[in-house]
């Protein structure tokens, strides 16, 4: 075992890089306010992989992970592999020991405060840790197997959990913070250990009801549905703490889908269970004449499925201007996908589906998005590239995109073009009565100044909003009085990226982008 000595001036420097280390790791871990967002951005990180000998360091309440890249017995790199709790879901690895030579893939960030870097842990020694772009909400088995520029395997898991078992369960909560997606789970013993996932949706989904994703540390009762899961058993969460977070009739029958007949004389219409609003709909004789998928028979009953995923999820989907994305799915009694790999990632129908995805205003106008581009692709297995779907119908009304289709695509993206000369027309489309600055300084790190002017006292909402269009926060909500206003906005808890912000004036409002760059 290798032993690494620091003496004289150096062991000052090295306890303020672990003092940095340290704090970086309970800022990760911290509990964020409005839960879904953690300290790392996955695309403001560059997967990299090193091979070296571990240094861990007991010099705080936890173990502390280095790694030695040249062996010269010095840290050149910090190992952030999430919470001292965190455990991978689907596979056996195991933190390493002091000394022990070891191989890494992760994602590599640069820190003002660090002179060493930091690497996010997503493998060691060849074995899964974590997926930086793990759409938890739609995988019940384990991580995903969709990811950033990957391959097509697919998230969707058909039949498999057709049916929950009720629990009612309390505990604390444990918060892996370590990506803007927040995974939670529940310790219900007290022992610091992780007994249950827990499922609240995606990241950016908000029950009706009010109630609120936990705290690390808090006290919780959780009802929902119990899944068998691959390390650790998964609870997708129905209330909390008596408070209804999503009604659990939208996964009585399967998640996302159901299943459809050759001689069904109805419709049949399955939706996101987190959005009823994005929903495709099966009519019947859609089995008449065999249909087809890679030349193969049409079987008789399908599984068919509808999963809402964060565009990254999407294999090949950087550079075609997303910002919403799903997948579909079509199973066999035996289980196989046939909107897989193996049949060019489509299944033709012989009657047409319609199709509906649903967008909020902030999507919209936070991305500068240009309503009238809207458009939607599919991704073609066989010329591998993205092609356009034809007889798409926006409705900027309601905020829905409507198509029909024979086919049954594995995966979709909605895309749209930037808005042209706002900078030229800007004056004219700002309110007649306040106006909204560009937050200064931009790009910020950690916080920034909004400046608004109103022409007249009025009631004021100022609102922080994520990239999906999700509120973060809300700065100010009360009458103010006509003049100039400074609000401060402090991001320290929150992950690199693009955020908007909305000023509310009445009933008039206008949105800003912003960049936080750590």
């Amino acid at each position: 075992m290798k032993t690494n000595s620091i003496t004289g001036g150096n062991k000052m420097k090295h306890l303020l890089t672990i003092f940095f280390s340290l704090t970086l790791l309970l800022t990760v871990n911290a509990q964020m306010h409005g839960g879904g967002h953690g300290n790392f951005d996955p695309d403001s990180l560059t997967e990299t992989t090193l091979s070296g000998i571990v240094i861990i360091q007991n010099d705080f309440q936890h173990p502390q992970y280095f790694l030695d890249t040249n062996n010269d017995g010095a840290e050149d790199y910090f190992l952030n592999f999430g919470p001292y709790w965190y455990e991978p879901d689907s596979s056996n690895a195991v933190r390493p020991t002091d000394g022990e030579q070891v191989t890494v893939t992760g994602g590599l960030h640069e820190s003002i405060n660090l002179e060493i870097r930091t690497l996010v842990v997503y493998e060691i020694n060849g074995e899964f840790w974590r997926e930086p772009y793990y759409s938890y909400w739609n995988n019940f088995d384990g991580h995903g197997s969709g990811g950033h520029d990957g391959g097509c395997g697919g998230h969707s898991f058909g039949t498999r959990h057709d049916t929950l078992e009720y629990v009612l369960k309390e505990g604390t909560a444990l918060v892996d913070t370590t990506f803007f997606m927040n995974h939670y789970y529940l310790d219900v013993d007290n022992d610091t250990t992780v007994d249950y996932f827990l499922n609240f949706g995606p990241w950016w989904y908000q029950p009706e009801s009010g109630a609120v994703r936990p705290e690390n540390g808090e006290t919780v009762t959780i009802e929902g549905g119990l899944i068998d899961g691959v390390n650790f058993d998964i609870i997708v969460v129905y209330k909390i703490n008596g408070q209804v977070w999503i009604d659990s009739s939208n996964f009585r029958n399967g998640i996302g889908g159901g299943w459809i007949t050759n001689d069904m004389n109805d419709q049949r219409r399955f939706h996101n269970p987190y959005d009823a609003e994005d929903h495709f709909t099966v009519m019947p004789g859609w089995n008449q004449g065999g249909g087809h998928h890679g030349g193969g028979m049409m079987p008789n009953n399908l599984f068919t499925q509808m999963l809402e995923l964060y565009p990254n999820n999407i294999p090949n989907a950087q550079g075609q201007g997303a910002f919403m994305a799903y997948e579909f799915g079509a199973f066999g009694e035996n289980g196989n996908n046939m909107c897989g790999d193996g049949f060019n990632n489509h299944m033709g129908f012989s009657s047409q589906s319609n199709f509906q995805f649903h967008y909020n205003d902030i999507q919209i106008q936070g991305n500068e998005v240009d309503e009238n581009s809207i458009g939607v692709k599919y991704w073609d297995g066989a010329d591998n590239n993205w092609k356009s779907i034809s007889n798409v119908s926006v409705d900027q009304e309601s905020n829905t995109i409507t198509y029909s289709s024979e086919d049954l695509y594995q995966y979709v993206i909605v895309t749209a073009n930037k808005v042209t000369g706002i900078e030229s027309t800007e004056e004219d489309q700002l309110p007649s009565d306040f106006v909204l600055k560009q937050n200064f300084p931009n790009p910020f790190n950690p916080s920034t100044t909004i400046e608004f002017n109103l022409l007249k006292a009025d009631q004021v909402e100022l609102n922080i909003y994520d990239v999906l269009g999700r509120k973060i926060t809300t700065l100010v909500n009360r009458g103010m009085q006509a003049g100039s206003h400074n609000i401060e906005f402090d991001a320290s808890n929150l992950a690199s990226g693009v955020y908007f912000y909305q000023l509310k004036v009445g009933n008039k409002s206008s949105i800003k982008k912003m960049n936080l760059m750590k």
